[in-house]
């Protein structure tokens, strides 16, 4: 029995992070229970006006761990992982995950408009998000889930960001470099400079505690995960790049550019007889050259490659992937810079 008592002991010392003291001790681990999870509302309708706002909060008891040592053997304040699980299924089959260190967690209406269009919910129309709680101990331990609150959410379009904080950013607390997804429809892109090994991950929000925070899978570089056992995101090589990053399918990417160039009828729309140059400290592309017929206007180019051709539908001064071909009043040298650092809107100037 003194043998038995000591192996029940042990496997409890191993899940609470204790040490043996006496052989002789048998601990009971009790309070390990399922949750109960509370929320303030059960119907929220989305918007720009509300955006700011908290519109949405949860709250739980998870229980408490205990054993009958307590006053001889303490309990890692870690032993315990409570997790959020989101879902537009009442069966759970696909969840959003999000661990929670609280007992308590609220959402402004930008928050939630993330959420759940990250979810796939689409904007305008009102959807089920299936919420529960999950209490876990240990990995060879069956979770245990809270009840499930069902809440209906109408969000709204809204150009969303991705900030990428890391070396990117110069540090894991700055959100300079961002992605941007100007439908809100989870689909983000941007250009960014990069170092290769520099590392970082995706926020939805400005910070390392609240909202979404997404890193790699820890078996695919270009998986994103948001789960506890996520990795760091990092460049294998150095360069500039466009980057895309997509929450509905979980998955990122970036395409490698060499160059952009300016082409049009006055080079015979030769993709690469003229090329742009890059200035990094102000993270613009420029060439100047003697545009000698006006006619059919410019086009600029990344690669080189027609499927990567940036023009202006509006002639405003905005580059659109595909867009028109950009007008040139009049034959001329001219001074073309063009600014790809805010993925909310790529500019260009012709001087």
């Amino acid at each position: 029995m003194k043998s038995l008592n000591l192996y029940i002991f042990l496997l409890l010392a191993t899940l609470l992070g204790m040490s043996c003291e006496n052989d002789g001790d048998r601990v009971v681990l009790s309070g390990f229970q399922e949750a109960e999870l509370k929320a303030t509302a059960t119907n929220v309708v989305l918007s720009n006006e509300n955006s700011g706002k908290l519109v949405f909060s949860l709250m739980w008891d998870a229980g408490q761990l205990q054993n009958t040592y307590s006053e001889r053997y303490g309990i890692s304040a870690t032993a315990l992982t409570t997790t959020l699980q989101f879902s537009t299924q009442n069966t759970f089959s696909e969840v959003k995950e999000v661990v929670e260190t609280s007992s308590s967690k609220s959402y402004t209406g930008k928050a939630l408009n993330s959420l759940a269009l990250s979810l796939g919910l689409e904007t305008g129309k009102a959807a089920t998000i299936f919420i529960r709680l999950k209490s876990s101990i240990a990995a060879n331990i069956q979770p245990l889930f809270s009840n499930v609150i069902e809440l209906t959410v109408t969000p709204y379009e809204e150009i969303a960001f991705l900030y990428m904080p890391g070396d990117l950013s110069g540090g894991w607390d700055k959100y300079t470099t961002k992605v941007c997804s100007r439908a809100g429809n989870g689909e983000y892109e941007g250009f960014v400079e990069a170092a290769q090994w520099n590392n970082f991950k995706f926020t939805t929000e400005m910070s390392s505690t609240s909202g979404i925070t997404y890193g790699s899978s820890p078996t695919d570089l270009y998986a994103l995960d948001y789960s506890k056992d996520q990795w760091n995101i990092w460049f294998e090589e150095g360069g500039y790049f466009l980057i895309k990053a997509n929450t509905n399918t979980m998955k990122w990417s970036k395409t490698a550019i060499t160059g952009f160039y300016v082409t049009g009828e006055f080079n015979g729309w030769n993709p690469t007889a003229n090329a742009m140059t890059y200035d990094s400290a102000k993270k613009r592309w420029t060439i100047t050259c003697n545009i000698t017929t006006t006619l059919y206007g410019i086009q600029i180019l990344a690669n080189g490659d027609w499927a990567m051709a940036y023009g202006d539908d509006n002639k405003n001064g905005e580059l659109t992937l595909g867009g028109a071909n950009i007008v040139i009043n009049e034959p001329g040298t001219y001074t073309i810079t063009m600014d790809l650092s805010n993925p909310e809107k790529y500019t260009y100037t012709i001087k």
